[in-house]
């Protein structure tokens, strides 16, 4: 299993190497702009960074499914359950890694602006700071956008579950019909729209819980305490979910793959 991890992060690191340069180069110009630049720059990058590292985890697995590539990958002692686990896991490292580097971006611009106002150096200040430009764009905290983002990230993972089980459908079960891609991509959306009524059914059952955790609340606001307490129902079903799909990608590349 580490060394199909190590295997994944050694194609992909000219790909990250390059995107962590740009993004430094961007922030510097971002920075050259003053305060506004910073945190211009803080809250566009992990939008553009999650549709960059969306497009990534997804064509990996493609490549891997339809060249020369993957054939070799597949002809491993591998079984497909560790194959497609491996890069579950090395998807989930590389959103974690992506998301420490988003919070030294956030240090680094912190720090800028506290200089730019006249102040020193000091990581509570430069805490404060960047929770005051939040709360004064956005209206939460540097604790809200944290949390946010951790759920982001685990949305992202499990969406991109479903999309491997759909590719893995299409190399597989369909790999010999003239139409499988359109079959496959049915299946996809058909999939995102049984989770989506499974969860809004869950969330219906589960609305007492909503119920228990409005003390948290702080003059009409929530704390990041309570936003962490709203998300974790979406959360674990969202954990749920992705180890569901991992698990029948595996048995499709164990028992079905066509390659």
């Amino acid at each position: 299993m580490l060394k199909l991890i190590k295997f994944e992060f050694i194609r992909k690191y000219k790909l990250l190497s390059m995107t962590l340069i740009s993004a430094i180069a961007l922030n510097i110009l971002a920075i050259s702009r003053g305060p506004g630049g910073s945190t211009m720059f803080l809250l566009l990058f992990p939008l553009v960074l999650s549709v960059l590292y969306l497009i990534d985890i997804i064509k990996m697995y493609s490549e891997d499914l339809n060249k020369k590539t993957g054939y070799m990958l597949f002809m491993t002692p591998n079984s497909g359950y560790k194959i497609i686990s491996s890069k579950l896991l090395t998807a989930v490292l590389e959103g974690f890694i992506l998301l420490l580097i988003y919070f030294i971006f956030i240090m680094v611009n912190g720090a800028y602006i506290v200089i730019s106002m006249g102040g020193e150096i000091d990581y509570s200040r430069i805490i404060g700071v960047v929770d005051n430009l939040l709360s004064g764009s956005l209206g939460f905290s540097l604790g809200h956008l944290l949390i946010f983002l951790l759920a982001a990230l685990t949305f992202l993972i499990a969406f991109i579950t479903t999309v491997y089980t759909a590719m893995t459908i299409r190399k597989s079960i369909f790999s010999e019909i003239k139409f499988g891609g359109l079959f496959s991509f049915i299946i996809f959306l058909c999939i995102n729209w049984g989770m989506s009524f499974i969860s809004s059914k869950l969330f219906k059952v589960i609305a007492p819980y909503y119920n228990s955790i409005e003390s948290m609340t702080v003059s009409g606001n929530i704390t990041a305490q309570g936003f962490a307490m709203i998300l974790l129902p979406m959360i674990v079903v969202l954990i749920i979910q992705a180890i569901v799909f991992t698990g029948i990608s595996g048995y499709l590349l164990e028992k079905k793959i066509n390659l």
